[in-house]
């Protein structure tokens, strides 16, 4: 798996915020997500002119958002902290 894809670092975020290795996560990001497809979405989004996009899904007792501006920034929260002050991880 690519470390700069969005979908591995969506599982490498989580997993730090569980405090486990990628691999322990349980249900796998693919169970809840198709991880090439969130991959192409973003890509697709970073390729394009046509300005910001933002996917948001569930994925354990987090949310995940995922904006595309001038960079890709993945944020996770709990599931019941609000969205508005994300924790991110940019990619430039």
């Amino acid at each position: 798996m690519d470390a700069h894809a969005p979908s591995y670092r969506v599982v490498k975020t989580v997993a730090q915020k569980e405090g486990i290795s990628p691999a322990e996560l349980s249900p796998p990001l693919f169970n809840v997500i198709d991880p090439d497809a969130l991959d192409a979405l973003v890509q697709a989004g970073t390729a394009s002119s046509a300005g910001e996009m933002a996917i948001e899904f569930t994925y354990l007792n987090y949310t995940v958002r995922i904006e595309n501006g001038p960079a890709v920034s993945i944020s996770v929260q709990d599931a019941d902290t609000p969205i508005d002050t994300p924790e991110s991880v940019r990619e430039h």
